[in-house]
């Protein structure tokens, strides 16, 4: 399946786990805040380890108690301890927890684990809690955000744009929700949807590379389907948006000259194809279309090229597109 590089499907995850989600307490119950203050103050201050030192002595006497799973659970996760976390929190679920936090931190906990399809049973589970939360938007996007990100990392690409569309209505602000999405588009062949996407991506984090390479594909794909289709200005358009967004890419360069060569613009041809052969030296395809645009031009090629072009090792049928292998 298609990813986010050529041979790469995406995001490195640990970046993903780095910008784990903000779990608030809409969980506290008031009997729990008069009751046990000291650990929820902790917790609030961000002294995770207080508030779980707080809590262990009464878990260990009262092991039903869901709060103080699911407190303990919430501290484990902010404290990075994914296992222990996903421990407590599983704990509070079997207790038939009631508050979405619970579902939200177990997915959450799951997602840092690399464990997608339990995080995304986890959410699924907690959804139908969302009603009772007293921002159920704001929680709402929390779980289609965390949701979408897994099933992009399932390649469950239709599932993740479900998600990830349904998200961005709610917050439309998140450069890594468009890029995701523009990448599952792109692996469903929605060029059109994937390149607006994408373009959303950069227009809020500029310069991001593996955005800026998918938009490149995108628009290279929608090139060689121009070219395909003998429609050699449209070709030359997204090719020459592919280029600019992947400058490195020599398929780019080979692909607009084979657009020139239709057109007759054995000049230009020459110098895409000159190019390609910076990028990819050793290209007998690239060596065989410069011969026929030196032979149109009645030009010949320098004693280095002739050269260059006897050691050459790469050879493909003379009339293929010399198109990206991975799509």
């Amino acid at each position: 399946m298609g990813g986010i590089r050529r041979g790469n499907r995406g995001y490195n995850p640990m970046k993903l786990r780095g910008r784990a989600l903000m779990l608030l307490l809409p969980f506290l119950a008031s009997s729990a805040i008069a009751d046990y203050k000291q650990a929820v103050a902790y917790y609030m201050q961000g002294r995770y380890d207080k508030a779980i030192q707080e809590l262990k002595p009464d878990l260990d006497q009262n092991p039903d108690w869901e709060f103080g799973h699911r407190l303990a659970g919430l501290s484990y996760l902010k404290l990075k301890n994914n296992a222990l976390a996903i421990s407590s929190l599983t704990r509070a679920v079997t207790l038939k927890s009631k508050a979405f936090s619970t579902y939200l931190g177990l997915g959450q906990a799951y997602f840092n684990m690399q464990r997608y399809e339990s995080c995304v049973d986890a959410l699924n589970q907690g959804e139908p809690f969302l009603a009772t939360e007293k921002e159920p938007e704001k929680e709402k996007y929390k779980l289609q955000q965390l949701r979408g990100y897994a099933n992009y990392q399932l390649q469950k690409f239709n599932e993740a744009v479900n998600d990830l569309q349904a998200a961005i209505r709610i917050t439309g602000t998140e450069w890594a929700d468009y890029s995701q999405l523009g990448i599952s588009f792109y692996n469903l062949k929605r060029d059109d949807e994937a390149i607006q996407a994408l373009q959303k991506a950069l227009a809020l984090k500029a310069g991001h590379t593996i955005t800026a390479e998918y938009l490149a594909k995108a628009y290279f794909r929608r090139g060689i389907s121009a070219l395909s289709a003998k429609q050699y200005d449209q070709a030359l358009d997204f090719l020459r948006k592919a280029r600019d967004y992947n400058p490195k890419d020599g398929f780019v360069y080979y692909n607009m000259a084979e657009a020139l060569i239709f057109q007759k613009n054995f000049s230009e041809a020459e110098k895409s194809l000159n190019q390609a052969l910076e990028i990819m030296p050793r290209s007998a395809e690239v060596f065989q279309r410069l011969g026929l645009v030196y032979e149109k031009q009645k030009k010949c090629p320098s004693p280095a090229r002739r050269r260059d072009q006897g050691t050459s090792t790469v050879q493909l049928p003379q009339r293929e597109l010399y198109s990206d292998p991975t799509m």
